[in-house]
């Protein structure tokens, strides 16, 4: 029956994204957004000097590959990395920038493009790429290296850092960060409302079934379903996921970010929020493309709601400390900042909340924010999961439960720290 009644649901969703459509609601692709070029961090980009100044190059391929960062840079030290991020080694006996790059091109998923340089339609291309930019180097790494050329991966005058340029394989091969782009870049927001406008209800019938139980049997209020395929895969260090529902909002607080002189990567993880929607809220809405309320059982209704979570991965420790601020300033509603009506009276970002939710995976110095547990449950594939926030003594009811109800599945509890306005909400002791 519940199956029967999400199948209803998806129809409702489509035939409202439909009318949307015919409406007008054009639906944008996602553009994929590479790392800003070292010729324009060169050039002076209003980011940074250079690109490898906020990119952490050794601390991302530490924390996601194990790779030791002060490495003495070696035929077998290299050859460890790049088998370490999955390529194949350099098969020669000679450490050079042309073997290096040939692995690079490969381990990127390029070869095919590099040997398009020797093709018949355009036999000297290759050579002639290099002679333009006064590059020498083997015969077996020339159409590797024009390819690294062209696609500014690499240039004879700009110091060749190994780690570096293998990190920038790595993001092309679509491995490391998964980001729409940097605060500072001028067009952040017109890519952020493209990716908004292309997120659209997904479902897992498996994680559904529990989460619904989990709900329904009073173990949580609620739980957001995602996709792997979106992750950021950011440094913890660095990073905020900070949590909503409102486009324009999303958008206001990355120009907010780069007012303030802020600096990091930007990347929209999307979401269907499932939460138990009370006859006292009123009659439910009609359906939308991005919300909807179905009944569940025994006359109680599940509401499916499209939200995000903002990942923000700052380049320094100093910008994620200040985003706490930046929020309680600009985007969070307070008693005096409403009238007796409700209606904001402060100049604060669309829609923002009462109780806005941004966390952070690993501690800050802000002794407001406290510990949460994100329990989290994939599916077989491990490509979905659900997640529910529990206070640390509520994570075992859900363990517990997932345990009876889908013996399969497996729970993991991550640790987070937790904004105090959310902290205040999940404890009851304010409104505000």
């Amino acid at each position: 029956m519940y199956r029967e009644r999400k199948h209803a649901l998806l129809i409702l969703l489509l035939s409202a994204a439909m009318a949307c459509i015919m409406a007008g609601c054009s639906q944008k692709p996602q553009s994929t957004t590479g790392a800003p070029s070292s010729t324009e961090a060169a050039a002076g980009s209003s980011d940074a000097a250079s690109s490898a100044k906020y990119e952490k190059a050794d601390e991302y391929l530490l924390s996601y590959y194990g790779i030791e960062p002060d490495q003495e840079i070696t035929l077998k030290s290299v050859n460890e990395m790049i088998e370490a991020l999955g390529g194949e080694p350099i098969t020669g006996e000679t450490l050079s920038d042309g073997a290096v790059i040939k692995a690079g091109i490969k381990l990127a998923g390029l070869d095919e493009l590099a040997q398009s340089y020797l093709s018949e339609a355009a036999p000297d291309k290759a050579a002639k790429v290099l002679e333009a930019s006064g590059i020498v180097t083997d015969e077996e790494y020339m159409p590797y290296v024009a390819c690294a050329v062209d696609l500014d991966l690499y240039a004879k005058d700009r110091p060749f850092d190994v780690k570096s340029f293998l990190y920038h394989c790595l993001e092309i091969a679509g491995k490391g960060r998964h980001y729409i782009g940097r605060i500072t870049d001028h067009d952040l927001m017109e890519e952020m409302y493209m990716m908004l406008d292309s997120m659209s209800i997904f479902e897992n019938w498996e994680l559904e079934d529990v989460g619904t139980k989990l709900v329904l049997d009073g173990i949580v209020t609620g739980y957001g379903l995602k996709y792997a395929g979106f992750d950021a895969h950011f440094l913890d260090p660095y990073t905020i996921k900070y949590s909503h529902s409102d486009y324009r909002h999303a958008v206001q607080l990355a120009g907010l970010m780069r007012s303030e002189g802020m600096h990091g990567y930007i990347q929209l993880e999307p979401k269907v929020s499932i939460y138990e929607y009370l006859k006292e809220w009123g009659t439910p809405p009609a359906p939308s493309p991005t919300y909807a309320v179905q009944e569940a059982e025994n006359g109680r209704f599940l509401c499916y709601s499209i939200e995000y979570d903002l990942m923000i991965e700052f380049d320094s420790a100093e910008d994620k400390e200040k985003f706490h601020g930046l929020i309680e300033d600009y985007a969070k509603k307070y008693d005096d900042r409403v009238d007796e009506k409700g209606n904001v009276t402060a100049k604060l970002l669309a829609e923002s909340w009462w109780q806005p939710l941004y966390s952070s995976a690993t501690p800050v110095k802000n002794e407001e924010f406290q510990e949460m547990i994100d329990n989290v449950v994939y599916d077989r594939t491990g490509k979905y999961s659900i997640h529910t926030f529990t206070l640390p003594e509520g994570t075992s009811a859900v363990t517990d439960k997932v345990a009876e109800i889908a013996p399969g599945l497996k729970t993991t509890p991550f640790k987070i720290y937790v904004n105090p306005a959310f902290i205040r909400y999940v404890t009851g002791t304010d409104h505000q």
